[in-house]
């Protein structure tokens, strides 16, 4: 007779396939959190309380609170910020346009994000009588800004294109914060700034009666020579209407304020501050017109792909749908991939094979029945009768280790064993009292002793 179907080999192989598709999503997974997006990236901004740094502790404050940790890291400026990217001390920074062509990227990995906003080149100086053009302040003491910061890019570039090449008495790096100082001192005789209106050091020179504002004319020679630069118009009194600041209309050269990354900064911390960049300068302010920025518009190094993906068809699907923590564990998903249909695979194929056994005992059974009803004679049946019974005492002790999804199926054959049985014995019964029949009747025919011995 078959044996009923063991499961030990089965359980054995089906742990072995498990333990080898765990180890190979968990080195899918692994690969996969090797590419998943920092905890934390280093900002390089500006000099402080600069804009640079103004935005970039609110740029920090935003990611923060979306999961990003920022570092913002003051610098001198631009030209400073530019080298943080080439020697890997800083992910993204703040960058006036025009400024790169400064630094040696042979291997071409700076990558903008987005200019974000349009920052002025304010020249103020100290005269009695207005001045009208950049040539007037030959011979005077001027401060350039910072060493390697954008405003010393702009400003010598303009002094030079007017042959004014720079005099080491004449021309000095200053701070904004100390060019304002000497301005206001009479120690200078005129400051270039590359920042915005909302400048603490702007807005105060603007309101000195003794400091004027140097507007430029014939701004298209400016723009078509420097194509980094854009003219701004100013209006009378746009600042403060009700001081008049400014007295008069101007017009001046904009740089604009870029994002900047290198070539290998992750897609999603991208996707992450652009989205920040929309809500912090899309509103737009008194010098940029609301959705301007964040804009492909200014920016003069090649565009990061997932940045140009991002401002020309929007956020990404996985980044609308999963918040920045969730890219953290993406690791998880071949895992989850894998194990949730091949759990369900291997119960379906586990529940399959308990279906087998009970198809395999019915026809076993079927087998008994068909040897019961063969039986012609008592002994035959009772031979039937006890096969039947070890065949139940046999699927009683194996039964257990079938899945409990087939349990309902074995007690259901139990009951068909037992009819079997039962049908069995009553016809083991009916042999019985036949045979017992047949041998009253045999006895009763049978002649008698006293009869064998005859009369007198």
């Amino acid at each position: 007779m078959r044996r009923f179907v063991r499961l030990g080999p089965f359980r054995s192989r089906r742990w072995l396939a498990a333990a080898l598709a765990t180890l190979v999503t968990l080195a899918l997974g692994l690969y996969l959190r090797q590419s998943s997006p920092p905890r934390q990236i280093v900002m390089a901004t500006g000099q402080e309380g600069g804009m640079y740094d103004t935005f970039g502790r609110e740029y920090a404050r935003r990611l923060g609170h979306a999961g990003l940790r920022v570092d913002v890291v003051r610098s001198n400026g631009s030209v400073d910020n530019l080298r943080r990217l080439l020697d890997g001390r800083a992910d993204i920074a703040f960058v006036q346009s025009g400024t790169s062509r400064l630094v040696d990227d042979r291997d071409g990995r700076l990558r903008g994000l987005a200019a974000v906003y349009l920052e002025p080149l304010w020249i103020f100086y100290r005269s009695p009588a207005p001045l009208t053009g950049i040539p007037q302040l030959a011979g005077r003491a001027i401060s350039v800004g910072p060493p390697d910061s954008g405003t010393e890019a702009v400003a010598l570039a303009l002094l030079n294109s007017h042959g004014m090449l720079p005099s080491a008495a004449r021309v000095q790096n200053m701070s904004s914060v100390q060019a304002r100082q000497r301005l206001e001192q009479g120690q200078l005789d005129a400051a270039f700034f590359v920042a915005s209106y909302r400048d603490p050091v702007v807005q105060a020179l603007l309101r000195r009666r003794d400091v004027r504002l140097m507007g430029v004319s014939h701004e298209d020679t400016y723009t078509r020579n420097f194509p980094s630069l854009n003219s701004v118009r100013v209006s009378a009194g746009l600042f403060d209407m009700k001081d008049n600041i400014p007295p008069e209309d101007v017009t001046l050269l904009s740089p604009a304020a870029l994002l900047l990354s290198r070539d290998d900064l992750h897609p999603r911390v991208i996707e992450m501050l652009l989205r920040v960049a929309r809500a912090v300068h899309g509103p737009g302010d008194l010098m940029n017109a609301p959705h301007r920025f964040p804009s492909r518009e200014g920016v003069d190094v090649p565009m990061h792909e997932t940045a140009e993906s991002y401002l020309v068809s929007g956020e990404s699907f996985l980044s609308r749908a999963l918040p920045y923590w969730a890219f953290r564990w993406v690791f998880l998903l071949p895992l989850l991939a894998v194990w949730i249909p091949a759990v369900r695979f291997m119960q379906e194929v586990y529940s399959w094979r308990g279906r087998r056994n009970v198809v395999r005992l019915y026809g076993r059974l079927r087998d008994a029945e068909a040897g019961i009803w063969r039986a012609e004679r008592r002994e035959d049946l009772e031979a039937a009768i006890a096969s039947c019974e070890a065949l139940g005492r046999e699927v009683g002790l194996r039964a257990p280790r079938l899945p409990a999804g087939s349990q309902r199926d074995i007690y259901q054959w139990r009951q068909h064993l037992i009819l079997v049985l039962d049908e069995a014995r009553r016809r083991l019964s009916s042999m019985r009292m036949d045979d017992g029949k047949r041998d009253r009747e045999r006895l009763a025919a049978a002649p008698s002793e006293s009869d064998g011995d005859g009369g007198p």
